[in-house]
């Protein structure tokens, strides 16, 4: 299933990884948050996140907060703190202790433990003492109490850029020949964003106070208990959102006169039906990864059966599994309706836009941007050739050739489904003729384009360098190479297992090192 990464991936060639702060991508943050304070905690819109390689966590590397943003948060934090400390339950679930006095020593145990968590680490001394000063100034204000200032302790230390950002630097190793090695506090902050998307729980960071994860071995312990957690689920979806590049999903608006049997609650059905089918695959099945490109399981609610022609017999609209036939037209991750819909027009398909998602996140290729001045298809009103056709000729100029010779194909083979998923059989009263080549291997409609999918050699490859990515939150370069060559080695002799890939990754020197080896 796929050679090495350096030859089947373009890998630009960059500089070398340096240790930075990483700003919290909007989920990690919500996930944060609400694993402090409660899952019912109440978060308002804070700022919204840069994408850069399709990935969140990339672009936070890279970027910093706003003034707006700072606002944003501000409010956001102020509902949330609010809300916990209207409740005495609420409170009860936070903390260790709850304080009944600004004298209590309960007050600085209760500060301590959640500002570790918040953190990521101990508090130093001087942090203990500025907000368990912060408390008790405000604590001992006339009508107010020790409770109301924990809040703003809480406060204050959820606004803190120590919270907000992700300080990963590392120390110099004389034992690696001085190389730059994540601490073990770092690598629980790491491992916590990479396995869950938010802050460690107790028993990582005591296993970081002992400097057990300063080792592959400590690190996979862990690594393995994390992945037993629910929460390692959330943080998968997260990854497969983007990796479908959902926010196409998210904006996507086909003209009801045209597909009348579009509705908006479709559309979250859709992406919840991909985060499914790949969360079965990863963490139930605990198998083959790649079967996932030409399978015929999927799991659907009623309405989403309905779209598909399914047979549902449940009585309530929960996702349950469910089977295409063996001759289903529609096969494989490439025949979601999250993906086929995403990647298409209000009114038309578009088969540049979906081969250019299989080039790009699927096989990592890079797809320049189109030249000025490329002339326009003929608009949609135009119902005396198929899509195919009009972009065949597109593709007749010279300037459009190179690059949409590299995206049609794969498009093409995805035509027997409108723009909504629905399948058809002609567009425009013609034949649809979903035919074409991947890397010189023949197919003729979409459920043989998933099965070429999932035999090239790189698509095994492509999949680990994007966990790669979003785990380590840059582009892999020239230099990760070696690091993904493994990593693709790994994975194929696992069966292509994506449960073990997570615990080779996290316990690589790619993962526990600034820079790979």
């Amino acid at each position: 299933m796929g050679g090495p990464a350096t030859s089947v991936l373009s890998l630009p060639a960059g500089t070398s990884p340096e240790a930075r702060l990483r700003k919290l991508t909007t989920w990690e943050f919500t996930n944060s948050v609400q694993d402090l304070l409660g899952a019912g905690t109440p978060l308002g819109q804070v700022e919204v996140d840069s994408l850069v390689g399709g990935f969140a966590t990339v672009g936070a590397s890279t970027v910093a907060l706003s003034p707006a943003g700072v606002g944003q948060y501000e409010t956001a934090l102020g509902n949330a703190t609010q809300y916990v400390f209207a409740d005495p339950t609420r409170v009860a679930a936070v903390f260790p202790c709850v304080p009944t006095s600004t004298t209590d020593a309960c007050l600085t145990q209760a500060i301590d433990a959640f500002g570790r968590r918040a953190f990521r680490r101990p508090l130093s001394q001087q942090e203990t003492t500025r907000f368990v000063t912060l408390a008790t100034t405000i604590g001992t204000q006339a009508g107010s109490n020790v409770l109301t200032g924990l809040r703003y302790v809480v406060l204050a230390i959820l606004q803190s850029p120590s919270f907000l950002y992700r300080a990963e630097l590392g120390q110099p190793s004389a034992a690696d020949g001085g190389r730059l090695k994540y601490t073990s506090s770092e690598i629980a902050s790491r491992l916590a964003a990479a396995l869950w998307g938010s802050v460690p729980d107790d028993a990582l960071l005591d296993a970081a106070d002992k400097d057990l994860l300063s080792t592959p071995d400590g690190i996979t312990a862990q690594a393995q208990r994390m992945i037993a957690d629910t929460r390692v689920h959330r943080a998968m979806a997260a990854f497969v959102d983007q990796l479908i590049e959902y926010q196409r999903l998210q904006q996507a608006a086909p003209d009801t006169s045209v597909f009348p049997m579009w509705t908006s609650t479709l559309r979250t059905a859709m992406l919840q039906e991909v985060e499914l089918r790949v969360d079965d695959m990863v963490f139930n099945q605990k198998a083959d990864f790649l079967t996932l490109f030409d399978s015929r399981s999927t799991f659907v609610n009623a309405e989403l059966a309905k779209f598909y022609g399914l047979a549902f017999t449940a009585t309530d609209n929960a996702f349950h599994p469910a089977s295409f036939p063996a001759n289903s037209p529609r096969a494989g991750l490439l025949g979601a309706g999250a993906i086929l819909t995403g990647h298409a027009l209000p009114q038309r398909t578009s088969p540049t836009a979906r081969g250019k998602f299989v080039d790009v996140m699927l096989l990592c290729r890079t797809i320049p941007d189109p030249p000025p001045g490329v002339p326009p298809l003929p608009p949609p009103s135009d119902t005396t050739t198929t899509v195919r056709q009009k972009m065949e000729a597109h593709r007749s100029q010279p300037q459009c050739a190179s690059c949409h010779a590299l995206m049609d194909p794969m498009g093409f083979g995805m035509e027997n489904f409108d723009a909504t998923s629905q399948y058809r059989t002609t567009d425009n009263g013609h034949p649809i003729d979903a035919t074409g080549t991947l890397d010189g291997v023949a197919f003729s409609n979409l459920a043989d384009l998933g099965a070429v999918l999932r035999k090239s050699p790189t698509t095994g490859p492509c999949f680990v360098s994007k966990i790669y990515a979003n785990a380590l939150g840059r582009t892999p370069i020239n230099l990760d190479g070696a690091a993904l060559d493994q990593l693709a080695g790994q994975f194929a002799s696992s069966g292509n297992r994506a449960d073990r890939l997570l615990v080779s990754l996290v316990t690589s020197d790619s993962f526990r090192f600034v820079q790979p080896k």
